[in-house]
């Protein structure tokens, strides 16, 4: 088989499933791992699909920032890759942690995913998070008061005051988006200040973000990629965004959808 032909079939398959693994192509090709990867690069240079951690997926779009559904406890399907993520990241939790919750849908699924076995504390400033929380015996849960935006959120200067006062072991922060070059940013400048103090105050920091938001970025920056002393994210990212953030030394721990 000639490589255009094989290369139009890998997109074909890629096109009616959404993704493809490399071993899936040696499988179906029998070619070597070398070979796939030399194809996957060739057309996602072409823009016909996006190279992923093991793969690739359709190049098509993956969302719009911000998005419409605010409260992930409103949205009645189950979004994969962000549970994913954060299972993946409740695995860094240990006994007597202090952490604190982004109010992302990521946390939302933390809070439902907490270990039971041992007692930690949760700081979160999400009312919505903090509802999750109290059904856990083995929490205890600090909430962040001050004004609540209409997304159930406290981020103004009572919130920032009482978070001046707290040291945290772990924060798992998530943003509207990361990128390489603009580290990660926020649509709505009130969270800025916050997010910046949280880090300040945590002894790690761990980046929780799905695919989705990765290269991407919105209109207020938070902190460089750098900032992070892990990310965690799925299965779909992009093979080029690992390589560029491990150049960096950040490590990255994937999730497997």
């Amino acid at each position: 088989m000639f490589m255009e032909e094989r290369q139009k079939l890998i997109v074909d398959m890629v096109n009616t499933s959404g993704h493809i693994t490399v071993a899936e192509i040696q499988e179906r090709f029998q070619i070597s791992s070398d070979c796939v990867r030399r194809d996957l690069r060739s057309l996602e240079s072409r823009g016909l699909l996006k190279r992923t951690h093991g793969g690739a997926i359709s190049a098509g779009p993956k969302g719009k920032y911000p998005k419409e559904q605010y409260n992930p406890k409103e949205n009645t399907d189950t979004d994969e890759a962000c549970l994913a993520a954060a299972k993946k990241a409740v695995e860094y939790i240990s006994e007597n942690d202090v952490i604190y919750l982004t109010t992302s849908a990521v946390g939302y699924y933390m809070a439902k995913c907490l270990p039971t076995e041992f007692s930690i504390t949760v700081v979160t400033n999400s009312v919505t998070v903090a509802d999750e929380l109290r059904k856990h015996l083995n929490v205890s849960t600090i909430l962040l008061g001050g004004e609540m935006s209409h997304r159930g959120h406290c981020h103004d200067y009572y919130t920032m005051q009482m978070m001046k006062n707290i040291s945290l072991d772990k924060a798992f922060l998530s943003h509207t988006a990361l990128s390489i070059e603009n580290g990660a940013s926020i649509h709505n400048s009130a969270g800025v200040e916050l997010g910046r103090l949280i880090m300040k105050n945590s002894s790690m920091n761990i980046g929780v973000y799905p695919s989705e938001k990765l290269g991407r970025k919105s209109i207020h920056s938070v902190c460089p990629i750098t900032a992070y002393d892990l990310l965690i994210t799925d299965d779909q990212v992009s093979e080029d965004f690992v390589m560029q953030a491990e150049k960096l030394k950040v490590k990255v721990d994937i999730a497997m959808l």
